[in-house]
């Protein structure tokens, strides 16, 4: 009923203003008209709630330091966070997927960074701030990795044995035990990530450079008493993350309620 009464209020002082003429009278007119019309005009669009890419922490080495993906499916983006030290490295654009066997890393300068197919490795010998590749040779499947534990600034992958005949073939050059990274002490881990078995065949080339480590193990290292990572990679393939689309005519929007409020509209009476 108001809306109406004010309607006809701005036509009668149209119509005289119209009529008299006069300065005052016609600015008067046109700010009134303006006013009502702000006020009953309907406005286009609203805030909206569409869905994103979820962002989730998949891995913890320490409180302060921790892998976090951004992508559906738990496949995505994949950055490397030091909040303490202000790193934030991204790791791979939009293909990192999720690992799913043991995965243990002490925290240290070196960290490490497996391809979700083994077969390479990202690692940084500075803390996270520059990330290199380096590969396992002869190249891992991740059918083949039964866990990986990283300590004192070295890698360790654990391979298994399958002797099932229906195996895939290409798995026929894979050497069985395990792989690791170069000591992290007198040199840089320069080209691969080998087996022991790998470094005897490399030790015939004058270039490989020597031996890396004295000794081949049979199983994974102890990880310390005190450590404060994740075991392994966590990740919920249903996460889901919205995000609000705010319309642009918002600012109207709220000029206009005012208006209702003066004009004492908002109380459904518009």
């Amino acid at each position: 009923m108001l809306t109406i009464i004010y309607g006809f209020i701005v036509l009668i002082l149209i119509a005289v203003s119209l009529y008299k003429g006069g300065y005052l009278l016609c600015t008067l007119s046109c700010l009134l008209t303006t006013v009502y019309l702000c006020a009953i005009l309907p406005i286009p669009g609203k805030d909206r709630k569409v869905r994103t890419s979820p962002t989730q922490v998949v891995f913890r080495f320490d409180e302060s330091r921790y892998l976090q993906l951004t992508g559906s499916g738990c496949r995505g983006k994949l950055y490397y966070i030091d909040e303490k030290s202000q790193v934030y490295n991204e790791l791979a654009v939009h293909s990192a997927e999720v690992l799913t066997e043991p995965f243990a890393h002490t925290a240290g300068d070196y960290i490490f960074v497996p391809y979700e197919t083994y077969s390479g490795v990202l690692y940084s010998q500075d803390g996270g701030r520059i990330f290199k590749t380096v590969h396992t040779s002869p190249g891992l499947w991740r059918e083949k990795v039964k866990g990986t534990v990283v300590v004192n600034n070295q890698l360790f992958t654990e391979t298994v044995i399958d002797n099932n005949p229906h195996f895939n073939p290409h798995f026929k050059d894979t050497v069985e035990g395990m792989y690791r990274s170069a000591k992290p002490y007198g040199s840089h881990i320069a080209t691969d990530i080998l087996s022991y078995e790998e470094l005897d065949k490399r030790m015939k080339f004058e270039r490989f450079g020597g031996k890396r480590w004295q000794s081949d193990i049979t199983e994974l290292p102890q990880l310390p008493s005190d450590y404060k990572g994740w075991y392994k990679w966590q990740c919920d393939p249903d996460k889901e993350q919205y995000a609000i689309v705010y319309n642009r005519f918002t600012p109207l929007i709220t000029l206009q309620s005012q208006l209702h409020h003066w004009l004492k509209l908002d109380n459904g009476d518009k």
